[in-house]
């Protein structure tokens, strides 16, 4: 089955995905006074027809808090040698390894990783596979001492595609 593309997703969808990631069992009548109060109006009904294709939208990713089991957290970049496969190559080696993040794109590095390890020997291990790869030219990596996650960011409003920009 395709998966369906959103093709208006608005200021409301980002304003609903806020009060989801602040509490996500706020209930829709709440959402509905947090959007009347920022000019919107909307039903609980109308909110509940917004989630539910939000959802259909979104990927359900469990984290556990590596911290509080004592795993690192592993981020690696990949640079790739200048071959005609080798980007392919790293991305395949990388999707074998034990990282439940990895992707490729356009910027300083040609793929990024990131990976949960039982302990430094593992995330050595690891990384030696990687920079031994005959695809690979370059792996720079650091293990997470301490991080700041703020779900509210992952779709700041601020940046949000409003209808005036389409």
């Amino acid at each position: 089955m395709a998966k369906q593309t959103f093709e208006s997703f608005d200021d409301i969808d980002g304003i609903i995905l806020r009060a989801l990631a602040e509490n996500p069992r706020v209930p829709y009548s709440e959402i509905t006074d947090t959007l009347a109060e920022m000019g919107y109006e909307m039903s609980p009904e109308g909110v509940r027809y917004r989630v539910d294709k939000i959802i259909e939208l979104t990927t359900v990713f469990f984290l556990v808090d590596p911290q509080t089991v004592s795993w690192e957290i592993l981020r690696v970049a990949v640079s790739t040698k200048d071959t005609k496969d080798s980007k392919h190559e790293a991305f395949g080696l990388l999707c074998e390894q034990p990282f439940w993040h990895v992707s490729r794109g356009i910027g300083t590095y040609d793929l990024y990783a990131v990976g949960s390890l039982p302990s430094l020997q593992k995330v050595d291990e690891l990384v030696t596979r990687v920079r031994e790869a005959d695809c690979v030219s370059k792996v720079d990596y650091i293990v997470v001492t301490s991080r700041n996650q703020d779900m509210t960011q992952y779709l700041n409003m601020d940046y949000l595609p409003t209808f005036s920009e389409e």
